[in-house]
């Protein structure tokens, strides 16, 4: 398996084991979307929480440059440290919410 494969892969599973986490309050849905063909997938919550609209990306996660792009995370998962449990190298993960300048500041990768 080349590189991209096996990293499409291992974003699919970590996405879909946390779309199996339902939000406890009101009538959330949560939703997959993986573009495979441009290399985008995300995880993001629909529906109604009493009489307010509940919508929004939880986990965006792309693959750009044969690199692993965390380009949202607003969970309390470390979604980097199980990239790297799963055996994929920092140099191959950006922190893509922070700033470059903060990623210099890391082990993972600055883009």
């Amino acid at each position: 398996m080349d590189k991209l494969e096996e990293y499409r892969e291992k974003v699919k599973q970590i996405l879909t084991k946390y779309s199996q986490n339902k939000p406890s309050y009101g009538e959330v849905e949560v939703e997959q979307i993986f573009d495979v063909e441009r290399n985008h997938y995300q995880i993001i919550s629909v529906g109604w929480n009493n009489q307010k609209r509940v919508y929004g990306s939880m986990i965006h996660l792309d693959i750009k440059g044969e690199k692993i792009w965390i380009q949202q995370n607003t969970t309390e998962v470390d979604i980097a440290s199980e990239l790297v449990e799963m055996g994929v190298p920092k140099h191959d993960i950006v922190i893509g919410f922070h700033t470059p300048k903060m990623r210099q500041l890391t082990d993972f990768s600055v883009g």
